[in-house]
């Protein structure tokens, strides 16, 4: 019996076009309503026939899947444009090269998750992404307020733009990723990783980057204004038209560091390391009296 009978009952035949293949021995596919069904209905049922049917591309666009248990579902590739995923249980669920454009992922659970290379234009409010691999995916403009992305890998990931204003990115890999102007004010950052990642205008007021690695990330004129930074690693780092007033760098690793035009007034150096840092940098930056007696 296939799996469209056995769930559904007596299943309309649905033609394939000429030359379509797939693996298992029923000749039709379900259309997006039959697939929505079976996917709420039985996420083995779901997952089994998706490995017998290896061709198959859900389409389970505009679905309400508000608070479903999702866990561990194959979505590879799934077509989940518009849909209603609020609180939904995503863990463990393969969603690599998914389409969540304008979906709605609030407070969902995306813990562990496969979303390499997804397509994130969505609404992401506090949803739960830790330990989730996000390599690649593009959330260029995402709504991400209050996430947890904690450990999460979001290595040469698209973020520009993204709203992630009192996000959790704590240990995430950011390494190579893309934050251009993107909001990361009062984010938690605390022993991300950073390396070569662009935050070219970002806004990253409050946030917290203790212990953060930042080697060779370009952050010209970013906002740090009233961030920590103690014991960050800033080595070659472009901090040039930075604004860095009032932020906490102490202990931090500023060697090699480009700071043309950045601004440090009233900023705490306190056993920063700057020195393999051009001292004629200093003249067009801007520090107290006793920074400057400091360097």
């Amino acid at each position: 019996m296939s799996f469209l009978k056995k769930v559904f009952g007596k299943a309309k035949p649905i033609q394939e076009s000429a030359g379509q293949k797939h693996s298992g021995s029923y000749s039709a596919m379900p259309r997006r309503q039959e697939s929505i069904r079976m996917l709420l209905h039985s996420v083995e049922t779901w997952n089994a026939f998706r490995q017998s049917h290896l061709d198959f591309i859900p389409d389970l666009s505009a679905a309400d899947l508000r608070n479903a248990n999702l866990r561990g579902a194959n979505l590879c590739e799934a077509n989940l444009t518009d849909s209603d995923l609020r609180g939904a249980d995503l863990s463990m669920a393969n969603l690599k090269g998914a389409r969540l454009n304008e979906a709605d992922l609030s407070e969902a659970n995306l813990r562990n998750a496969n979303l390499r290379g997804a397509l994130l234009f969505s609404s992401l409010h506090g949803a739960d992404f830790r330990g989730a691999d996000l390599t690649g995916a593009n959330l260029s403009g995402a709504e991400i307020i209050g996430a947890d992305l904690r450990e999460a890998n979001l290595g040469e990931a698209d973020l520009s733009k993204a709203n992630l204003s009192s996000a959790n990115l704590s240990q995430a890999n950011l390494n190579k990723a893309n934050l251009c102007e993107a909001n990361l004010s009062r984010a938690y950052l605390n022993r991300s990783n950073l390396t070569e990642a662009g935050l070219i205008g970002t806004d990253l007021r409050g946030a917290y980057l203790i212990n953060a690695n930042i080697l060779g990330a370009s952050l010209c004129s970013a906002d740090l204004s009233d961030a920590n930074l103690e014991e960050a690693t800033l080595n070659k780092a472009d901090l040039s038209e930075a604004n860095l007033s009032r932020s906490n760098l102490s202990g931090a690793d500023l060697n090699g560091a480009v700071l043309e035009g950045a601004n440090f007034d009233g900023a705490n150096l306190s056993g920063a390391q700057i020195l393999n840092t051009d001292r004629d940098i200093f003249k067009s930056c801007v520090f107290t009296t006793d920074q400057k007696k400091q360097s």
